[in-house]
């Protein structure tokens, strides 16, 4: 009976053994689906707008710059139809720490996503492995997304 008795002390304070929430625990890849919308501007000024087609296996990857308290966002390449928008890395991102939950924004960032300048606003939250971005995604001058993805840490 002791034996039982020591066995489930240690299964809960096994239990309540959980790292309090930094801005550390943000950093790292992250798998969810990506939503939204992309508008197409033709060159009449013409908008043609389709939805974005969720994967289910987009990736987001947020580093930790420790000393500034800040981070850098990959994006998640987002799929329109066939068409793939690889998403731009976003640096310096200020970050907030308040209730067990890490938010970050930034107002008109400007970045590459490898071959184009991607530029927009940006917002997010880290809370419970999970991870929400909502972004502005403008691509070449001639599209504009909106962008809600939500993903859990790897």
């Amino acid at each position: 009976m002791m034996l039982a008795a020591t066995m489930l002390t240690a299964c809960s304070k096994d239990d309540d053994d959980v790292s309090p929430l930094t801005v550390s625990s943000l950093e790292g890849e992250y798998v969810g689906s990506a939503t939204g919308t992309m508008v197409f501007i033709t060159q009449t000024g013409e908008q043609q707008s389709q939805d974005v087609t969720p994967q289910g296996t987009e990736t987001a990857v947020i580093k930790v710059d420790e000393a500034t308290g800040t981070v850098t966002l990959t994006q998640p390449t987002f799929f329109v139809g066939k068409g793939a928008y690889p998403g731009a890395i976003v640096r310096n991102i200020p970050t907030t720490l308040g209730d067990n939950v890490v938010t970050f924004a930034i107002k008109d960032y400007g970045s590459m996503n490898g071959v184009y300048t991607v530029a927009g606003d940006l917002s997010g939250e880290y809370k419970g492995n999970r991870l929400i971005l909502d972004y502005t995604f403008k691509h070449a001058g001639q599209m504009i997304g909106t962008i809600h993805y939500e993903g859990v840490k790897k």
